[in-house]
């Protein structure tokens, strides 16, 4: 922490949010004389680097004072997302005349691709001359602040002059996501008449790991799951701080919900399967409860991941069947605030239209927010959640991800859970000469093996935790740590370790014995992304453990010391020291060796306002406020502290049960 206490660590953290919300970006455009010739005309081309290692190219031409064209490829990009920015982005950056654009809110990383690109060409037609400026980063709308704890901020004046056009429906759901879109695909599917807003250029992040109990899939293939002790698993992980009969819904209906959601992809997609991970709980897992829950839906394409390729079925047949049904969804379109009647019932929202006109949006039956959690709000986020704040160097999570709803709820007097809760992996990756503080998430990388459990050290080199442990847990154990951070330490034999491992859900790497393809990444995806992550400098490689520890910034002769006990230990095949299962007991050997600093990845956040199992948005006494719903992220009652990694995929399958049992009951209210 380098001398500064926690204490001293959060309030000027709060400050410097505070700070950051308040001043914005600052952006330089090239200055010159009109008359000056400052490029040499043609046409120029340079790529950068963009979501999902891909490749972004950009090809600009230029006459001699101006940029009279732009073309962007981001055809690997994920289509929905960073594709269909690509035209907004060329008008961008036509209309700056240079790379200093907003970009576009939910493709931060394209956009940020795309103006590293821009000012790539810029800099070889005027052979380095202008001063190109702008911040690389794409910035983020944050909420106004005006003080170091006032994240909640309080709702905007609209007069009713302001007003351009009044929407009248009969359900409108706010967010386009896994709960937003469940919840009107249900809706529409039983004759609602439902409209869908979401902020974003189109339905985003959509991840397939679907938690569910009961399924046809489950009963096809014998897999077993104690749905009280599931229960009570999920219980104790929150420390019982959430409604348990909440839990209980997404136990009791989520494999009827999963079995409708796969009808729908059928309907839509007849190629697509449904399959589910049945073998968990494999070796020396004893310690932890890992359920079979997990499914996902992939198709017969050898060549589909299914993390990636296949992740369009699910939504792509929500939207379809709720479009085939009458319903519409308005993309570009933000939530402002909740309107209420004189009882206090929520009669609609305030939004705003792509033109940046304000619309209302009178809904008959309710009001269900959906639009997800705070994850991409520094300012909230170092406000509600600070051990999250500090512990996170990297962010995996959405950029339209910052607590509108959850804001907008408060404001009308919602309910809030007490307990900031994130999902947090242990997959963020920085180098050593960064620390948490730093907070440079787009400098750090996705480091997907931190979640094997190889050897870990602190700051001082020693081993502190038995390494199997939860993606969350093992963090939780750095942050105890000096500097908040710790290390994994793996040899040049790391794919045959990574076998022997046997992990489960998003850590696989090796097929599952379940069948399908249930891995994240393959063995040669994982090869070309740590030779990434090295030559940025954040996987560190060396001949010898003291020339690794020197690269590593850790004492050489403790860090080498703690090797040849851990080696010594897993020989014997007894963690004398920690407890780690034998079967994961294996020695650091063969040279090179390698090693990360690490921190969090933060994923999302999973508190929010508090709800019933009637999916109604309580106030703070615990009474419902008419008209008003929340589903998904945005919602809370049901986590707390912690993410249950090994209930995998119940984040989304909860998502999706709330959203379903809300929009059916909306639907025939």
């Amino acid at each position: 922490m380098d001398g500064m206490n926690r204490r001293e660590f959060l309030r000027k953290a709060g400050l410097i949010a505070a700070g950051a919300a308040a001043a914005g970006a600052a952006r330089i455009a090239p200055v010159f004389a009109e008359s000056e010739a400052v490029y040499t005309p043609g046409t120029y081309t340079a790529s950068a680097e963009g979501f999902g290692e891909g490749i972004v190219t950009v090809t600009v031409t230029f006459d001699e004072t101006s940029i009279t064209g732009v073309a962007v490829d981001a055809s690997s990009q994920t289509e929905t997302i960073g594709g269909a920015a690509v035209k907004t982005l060329e008008k961008q950056v036509m209309a700056a005349q240079s790379s200093a654009i907003d970009g576009v809110t939910g493709a931060s990383v394209t956009s940020r691709a795309v103006k590293e690109a821009v000012a790539d060409c810029i800099r070889q037609a005027s052979g380095g001359r202008i001063i190109e400026g702008g911040d690389v980063a794409v910035q983020e709308e944050q909420p106004a602040m005006t003080g170091p704890a006032d994240w909640l901020g309080t709702p905007p004046e609209i007069g009713e002059e302001e007003i351009a056009e009044t929407l009248h429906v009969q359900i409108l759901v706010v967010g386009a996501g896994n709960a937003g879109l469940m919840t009107a695909a249900r809706a529409s599917s039983l004759g609602g008449h439902v409209l869908v807003i979401d902020k974003g250029i189109s339905s985003t992040t959509e991840r397939n790991w679907i938690g569910a109990l009961g399924t046809r899939e489950a009963a096809a293939c014998g897999a077993k799951a104690d749905r009280n002790l599931t229960v009570a698993e999920l219980c104790r992980y929150a420390s019982h701080r959430c409604d348990e009969k909440l839990i209980r819904l997404w136990a009791d209906r989520s494999g009827e919900v999963v079995d409708w959601y796969y009808s729908l992809v059928r309907n839509w997609h007849p190629d697509v399967e449904l399959h589910m991970e049945w073998d968990v709980g494999h070796g020396g897992h004893d310690t932890f409860y890992v359920p079979a829950v997990m499914h996902n839906f992939q198709d017969s394409n050898p060549e589909h991941a299914y993390s990636v390729s296949t992740a369009c079925y699910g939504f792509d047949s929500m939207i379809s069947t709720i479009r085939a049904n009458g319903g519409e969804i308005r993309y570009e379109t933000a939530l402002v605030k909740l309107e209420q009647n004189e009882a206090g019932r929520v009669t609609g929202v305030i939004a705003t239209a792509p033109e940046g006109r304000y619309i209302r949006i009178n809904a008959e039956k309710g009001v269900v927010l959906a639009c997800g959690g705070y994850s991409a709000n520094k300012a909230m986020l170092a406000a509600i959640n600070p051990d999250a704040w500090i512990s996170t160097v990297q962010s995996a999570g959405c950029a339209l991800n910052t607590g509108d709803g959850i804001r907008a709820g408060m404001w009308i007097g919602a309910d809030k859970d007490p307990d900031g809760t994130a999902m947090l992996f242990d997959r963020g990756g920085i180098r050593p000469d960064q620390t948490a503080l730093d907070h440079n998430w787009d400098e750090a990388g996705y480091f997907h093996l931190g979640s094997q459990p190889w050897l870990k050290v602190n700051a001082r080199g020693e081993r502190f935790a038995n390494e199997s442990q939860p993606y969350d847990f093992i963090l939780h154990a750095g942050f105890m740590q000096p500097g908040h951070l710790y290390t994994t330490v793996y040899d040049s034999d790391w794919l045959q370790h990574v076998t022997q491992f046997h992990q489960f859900g998003c850590a696989r790497i090796i097929p599952s014995d379940s069948g399908g393809r249930l891995q994240i990444f393959s063995p040669e995806v994982e090869t070309r992304i740590l030779a990434i992550l090295e030559a940025r400098g954040i996987v560190q490689k060396a001949d010898t453990l003291e020339e690794l520890a020197v690269k590593l910034r850790l004492p050489a002769e403790t860090f080498a010391a703690t090797v040849r006990r851990y080696n010594e230990l897993c020989e014997k095949g007894v963690d004398e020291d920690f407890g780690k299962e034998a079967y994961r007991m294996i020695p650091l050997k063969t040279a090179p060796f390698y090693g990360c600093r690490q921190g969090a990845s933060l994923q999302c956040t999973l508190d929010g306002l508090r709800i019933n199992e009637r999916m109604e948005v309580l106030d703070t006494s615990g009474e419902p406020i008419s008209g008003l719903y929340a589903a998904g992220d945005c919602s809370g009652s049901f986590f707390a502290h912690n993410y249950p990694e090994y209930i995998i995929g119940v984040a989304v399958g909860r998502s999706l049960v709330e959203g379903y049992v809300v929009g059916e009951a909306l639907a025939q209210k």
